[in-house]
């Protein structure tokens, strides 16, 4: 008995292609939350995991990539914020 998964929601600015709104200097970009298996996780998306047994521990591994839906991409910063709500059960 305890807990035996996670759960993470996932949530940020997002713009109109639906992907994560970079907030820095460079213009087109967008930036995608990818877990480990490719699955895109926009905002508004959730995840869960099992707790492992042994160590009481329980991994999400993410990923991150700024990319373009529409081109014309231009030089700059790329910057975003996502936040993660974890809830355990």
């Amino acid at each position: 008995v305890g807990t035996s998964r996670v759960t993470a929601s996932f949530s940020g600015a997002a713009d109109s292609t639906g992907y994560y709104k970079n907030q820095g200097t460079a213009q087109n970009i967008q930036l995608e939350l990818q877990d480990d298996s490719g699955n895109t996780l926009n905002t508004g998306a959730t995840k869960t995991v099992q707790v492992d047994d042994s160590s009481q521990s329980a991994h999400f591994p993410l990923q991150v990539r700024a990319l373009t839906v529409n081109g014309g991409a231009t030089q700059g910063t790329i910057q975003a914020v996502i936040s993660i709500t974890y809830t355990y059960s």
